[in-house]
C-alpha cells in the first residue's frame, strides 16, 4: 500500500454493475486501475504531461462489465453489437466489408496495425463497421504498398477504436455467452451507468441494415482483379455472360471475380423490383452478402421468391439466407457467428476441405428445407450448413465469401460452377 501511494497508483476496484442475460446468468466485473503523476508533496498533480497514451475510453457491454482502453481514430459515444474475427490479416478488408455495419469488431489476432492501409485492399467506398477493438496497435508500418497509418485511416473516416485492453478475456465472454450489445465512448462526461443503459436499450435484431448500406441506383462494373492477383484463368472459354448482382452490402471482390470469369455485371439496389431486373434479360443473378437479420428484409425475400426458377441464381452470404428463406426454409441466430478467415468447410459433393472466410451472425436451418433441396456444404466447426444447391431451379448458394483468398483460393471455383450454370441454361 505504502509502495503504491508512493508512485500514484490507484489499486484496482471492482465495480458490480448487476445483470441477469438472456439465458439466466449473472455477471458482475471490473478491475480498474489508473497512476497519476506527483507532486514533491505526494499529491497526483495532474499537471505533467504523460509521455504515454492514456485509458480515455471505455466499452461497456450490457451484461455490466466496463473495459477501459485507449483511443485512436475517431472519438464519441456509439452503440453496436460486439463480435470477434479470428483472421490474423486483412483488417482493412474488414473494416470496408458492408456486412459489419452496426457491429463493432474485436481482432483477436493481438497485433494489428503494421502494414497500414492502401486504396487497392478495400471491398466498399467507405467503412461501414461502428468500431475496431485490438490489444496491441503497431507503432509503426513496415509494407510496400502502404499509405497511411490504421489510426489516420479510421480517424479520416469517422470510425472509432480502441486498443491496449484484454480482448482475450472479452473473447472468452463472448464464446461463452454470445454476442453483446456495447458501447464505446471517450466522452468522460457519461458515467458508467448511463453508457450501461444505451448498451440494455439497443438491440440489432429485426433491424433493417441493408436499405443502409445498398446502392441507389443501378450502375455497371468494370473492374477485373488485376494482373498481378489474377489466377485460374486457364478453365474460362472467352464467353459473355450478362449478370444482375443485387446489392445488400456487395463486397467488390466478389464483382471483381465475377467479371474475371467474363461476366458482364450490372448492379442493382436492394429494393429493384424483381419485374425490372426481367426485363434486363440476364443470363444470372448474384445475391450478394450483406449485414444484419435476413427476417428484417421481407422485401427481399419476396423478390427473391419472384425471381427463382426464371434464370440461374447465386447467394452468397445474406444471399444464402434469403434463397433459404425464399425456398420455405428457416434462419436463426448463431451464439456468436463466425467471423474470420480461417473457418474449415466440407465440399459433401467432392469430400475436399476448403479453409474459408466468413462473416455472419445467421445460419439455415438444413432441416425446414423442401425435398429436393441439397446441403452442398458443411461448417467442420459448428456443422452448420454452408452452402446449397437446388437443381430444379437452378439455385446454388454459399454461406461463407469465396472471393477471399484465405486458403488462398480453395473456394474460388464456385464462380466456374456459376458460370457453367448459366452455360447450361442459356
Amino acid at each position: 500500500m505504502a509502495a503504491a501511494k508512493a508512485l500514484g497508483i490507484v489499486l484496482p476496484t471492482v465495480l458490480s454493475l448487476p445483470y441477469s442475460d438472456r439465458r439466466g446468468g449473472a455477471r458482475v466485473s471490473l478491475v480498474r486501475c489508473s497512476a497519476s503523476p506527483l507532486t514533491s508533496a505526494g499529491a497526483p498533480s495532474g499537471l505533467v504531461e504523460k509521455p504515454w497514451s492514456s485509458y480515455n475510453a471505455r466499452l461497456v457491454l450490457e451484461d455490466g462489465s466496463i473495459w477501459w482502453a485507449k483511443s485512436f481514430g475517431a472519438p464519441g459515444t456509439r452503440v453496436a453489437e460486439v463480435v470477434f474475427n479470428t483472421s490474423l490479416t486483412g483488417y482493412q478488408e474488414i473494416l470496408t466489408d458492408p456486412s459489419y455495419m452496426g457491429q463493432f469488431v474485436l481482432m483477436t489476432n493481438p497485433h494489428i496495425g503494421n502494414t497500414g492501409v492502401n486504396l487497392d485492399d478495400e471491398e466498399s467506398r467507405q467503412c461501414f463497421l461502428a468500431g475496431l477493438v485490438i490489444r496491441s496497435i503497431s507503432i509503426s508500418t513496415s509494407n510496400w504498398r502502404c499509405t497511411k497509418t490504421l489510426g489516420d485511416y479510421l480517424a479520416e473516416r469517422n470510425i472509432m477504436g480502441i486498443y491496449d485492453l484484454d480482448t482475450r478475456a472479452i473473447t472468452r465472454r463472448l464464446r461463452e455467452d454470445g454476442s453483446l450489445i456495447g458501447v464505446l465512448s471517450t466522452e468522460q462526461s457519461k458515467t458508467d451507468e448511463e453508457l450501461l443503459e444505451m448498451s440494455r436499450s439497443w438491440d440489432i435484431v429485426g433491424i433493417d441494415l441493408i436499405s443502409d448500406v445498398s446502392c441507389k441506383s443501378p450502375y455497371e462494373w468494370v473492374d477485373k482483379t488485376k494482373q498481378d492477383w489474377d489466377f485460374n484463368t486457364d478453365s474460362r472459354d472467352g464467353e459473355s455472360y450478362r449478370v444482375i448482382a443485387y446489392d445488400f452490402g456487395i463486397k467488390q471482390n466478389i464483382l471483381r471475380r465475377l467479371k474475371s470469369y467474363g461476366c458482364q455485371i450490372t448492379i442493382v439496389p436492394s429494393t429493384w423490383p424483381a419485374s425490372e431486373v426481367l426485363k434486363m434479360k440476364p443470363d444470372g443473378i448474384l445475391f450478394s452478402n450483406g449485414p444484419g437479420d435476413p427476417s428484417a428484409v421481407p422485401y427481399a425475400v419476396e423478390t427473391v421468391k419472384e425471381l427463382l426458377g426464371k434464370v440461374p441464381v447465386f447467394g452468397i452470404c445474406m444471399g444464402h439466407q434469403l434463397l433459404g428463406q425464399a425456398l420455405g426454409g428457416k434462419t436463426f441466430k448463431m451464439k456468436f457467428g463466425h467471423h474470420g478467415g480461417n473457418h474449415p468447410v466440407r465440399n459433401n459433393r467432392t469430400g475436399h476441405v476448403e479453409i474459408s472466410s466468413q462473416n455472419h451472425n445467421y445460419a439455415v436451418e438444413p432441416e425446414t428445407l423442401p425435398e429436393g433441396v441439397e446441403v452442398t456444404h458443411v461448417n467442420l466447426n459448428d456443422g452448420s450448413c454452408a452452402g446449397l444447391r437446388y437443381p430444379a431451379m437452378n439455385v446454388m448458394s454459399l454461406q461463407y465469401h469465396p472471393e477471399a483468398s484465405p486458403g488462398p483460393h480453395d473456394s474460388d471455383y464456385v464462380f466456374g460452377e456459376f458460370v457453367e450454370l448459366m452455360k447450361r441454361c442459356k
